[in-house]
């Protein structure tokens, strides 16, 4: 019960939320490598000479940038020894959060120019956190990243393998099958696969999604939840008087907290006077980008008033300051930004492959109910004829009330049965039976006759009086094809059953197995089947449309298809 639940809420949930966390996953790879892909589109204004001098102290940058822009300087980032361009942003207009935000030279105070592409990576990053609308976009991809956290447990638990100590089984993919196995193998195979970095990517994107997840990780990793940083607000900065700054004084601060390492600092000023200015830097021994060293100290006078140094937190702190390295996988240096980055730009493929067997189970669905009209079930207990059917995907279901129709066709009683259903004592009580069952896998019961298998195929009965035959769905490119078929007509032989005939096997929905199987039906009941029976088929579409969505965009390319279907 607890695994069908589990599977109706993970496709539900996944056809409804997969597209949005498609698209965050498309976006979030964009954004990945921003600074690189700017870095190559615009050399001339985001990377500078260096001079041997180094970098301007902050006063004179800034004395230089406000003269030459007119402008306030509100955050100033520099690295000291880069060669990169120094990010400037100045102080908002009334009613606005953030100000504008221009490049200069760290060594000269010159402005650089405007970059091309930052527009485009705005944009990816409004897509990624809000979808572009906002709060109500906040909350719709928060909702989606707590719904990938319910997709990567139940996945797990869903195509959990009774040989779950074989990595093979867990992580191997078989490209020649089609179809919906096919489609099976790359939803799960390629989920385990990204499984722990969709994990990573939840849990640490949650931090931007809701504040009660962000107050509650900072209260459980910090050293002092106080004093760590959390989730700015997002509206307009408070007004008041304009803060005093002496950068002259702040530096000396600055460079006494970090000494010769310093290899970047981020000055934030307040929004008003009276607060606090506070300053991110990193030393050159740091572990990665987001290893922030903070100081908090008076703008005025540069006193300080707090230093936090990254390596003396405790580990868990660390996870904190670090959450931004962990959630785009710049925590496990270059490797892991790649692994992030293939594992975001794979999150369509599970949208599409779920929609795909979500589609094949409706037809299948519907295939089911086409084969059940005019068929009844025998009122009472009266002798007839148990038709027992083990199914994963549908087919064996399908089959097996089509088999039904046949001998109720020719008058003869039937009652139809899911093998998980089917008892012992049902069993010994029927005359004559029918077995129409599938194979999961490599030799596994399908889910819904697991029961079955552990609680009637262990057990030592006897069928003295039962005829049975068995009908058995497998693929020959696993080794034990039609494993669960094999042990069960091995078991009923085995406890005393008679074969009505021969067990058929079919492979992969062949014809000429299931022509077979109809056959032997007609020489029981003395009636030739009408119509052949035939597994689920599929036609070719032609491509009549091939458009390129995206021709000036610096990501992976977006076509627009256009199928024309066979007439």
């Amino acid at each position: 019960m607890l695994k069908k639940t589990l599977f109706q809420l993970h496709w539900f949930f996944g056809i409804t939320a997969g597209l949005v966390l498609a698209l965050m996953g498309i976006t979030g790879a964009a954004y990945s490598f921003q600074d690189e892909i700017l870095k190559a589109l615009n050399p001339s204004v985001l990377q500078v000479e260096k001079q041997v001098a180094g970098v301007l102290p902050p006063a004179e940058l800034v004395a230089r940038i406000q003269a030459a822009s007119g402008m306030t300087v509100s955050m100033l980032t520099v690295e000291t020894d880069s060669g990169n361009a120094a990010r400037v942003w100045f102080t908002p207009a009334k009613g606005e959060r953030r100000g504008e935000m221009r490049y200069f030279d760290p060594y000269t105070g010159e402005f650089r120019g405007d970059v091309t592409g930052e527009d485009f990576f705005g944009l990816m990053l409004q897509l990624h956190r809000f979808l572009a609308m906002g709060d109500t976009g906040r909350n719709i991809t928060g909702a989606c990243t707590l719904m990938l956290l319910f997709f990567c447990l139940s996945g797990l638990y869903l195509r959990w393998p009774r040989q779950w100590n074989s990595w093979r089984v867990w992580l191997t993919l078989d490209w020649k099958k089609k179809g919906r196995s096919f489609n099976w193998d790359l939803h799960s195979v390629f989920g385990t696969w990204c499984m722990l970095v969709y994990l990573l990517l939840a849990l640490t994107g949650l931090f931007w999604s809701y504040e009660w997840y962000n107050k509650g990780l900072t209260k459980l990793l910090s050293d002092a939840p106080q004093n760590e940083r959390v989730r700015g607000g997002r509206g307009p900065a408070p007004e008041g008087p304009a803060p005093t700054a002496d950068y002259a004084a702040m530096w000396l601060s600055i460079y006494s907290a970090a000494g010769p390492g310093l290899a970047s600092y981020n000055i934030r000023m307040p929004p008003v006077a009276g607060q606090p200015a506070t300053v991110f830097y990193l030393l050159d021994s740091s572990p990665h980008e987001r290893a922030l060293n903070q100081i908090t100290l008076d703008p005025a006078t540069g006193v300080v008033k707090r230093v936090d140094r990254y390596a003396d937190k405790s580990f868990k702190a660390q996870l904190l300051t670090s959450i931004y390295a962990l959630h785009v996988g710049s925590y496990f240096g270059l490797a892991g930004r790649i692994i992030v980055t293939v594992a975001s730009v794979l999150m369509p493929l599970f949208f599409i492959t779920g929609w795909l067997l979500y589609l094949d189970r409706r037809r299948k669905k519907k295939q089911i109910k086409d084969a059940r009209q005019g068929l009844e079930q025998p009122a009472g207990d009266g002798p007839a004829w148990l038709i027992g059917f083990a199914s994963q995907s549908g087919f064996a279901e399908q089959l097996a009330w089509q088999t039904a129709g046949q001998l109720q066709a020719a008058g003869l009683p039937v009652k139809v049965q899911p093998l998980a259903n089917v008892r012992e004592q049902d069993l010994q009580a029927s005359n004559n039976a029918l077995f129409v069952v599938s194979t999961f896998g490599d030799g596994e019961a399908p889910d819904s006759a697991r029961g079955f298998e552990r609680n009637v195929l262990s057990r030592a009965s006897a069928f003295g009086d039962l005829k049975y035959s068995v009908l058995g769905l497998g693929d020959r490119q696993y080794q034990h094809f039609c494993g669960f078929a094999r042990r069960l007509h091995q078991w009923l032989s085995e406890h005393g059953g008679t074969t009505l005939f021969a067990p058929v096997e079919v492979d992969s929905g062949d014809p000429y197995a299931l022509r077979h199987w109809q056959t032997q039906l007609g020489l029981i009941t003395g009636q030739t089947p009408v119509d052949t029976w035939q597994a689920p088929s599929y036609s070719n579409w032609t491509l009549a449309r091939r458009e390129l969505m995206n021709p000036d965009s610096s990501g992976s390319p977006v076509y627009l298809l256009g199928l024309t279907p066979p007439r």
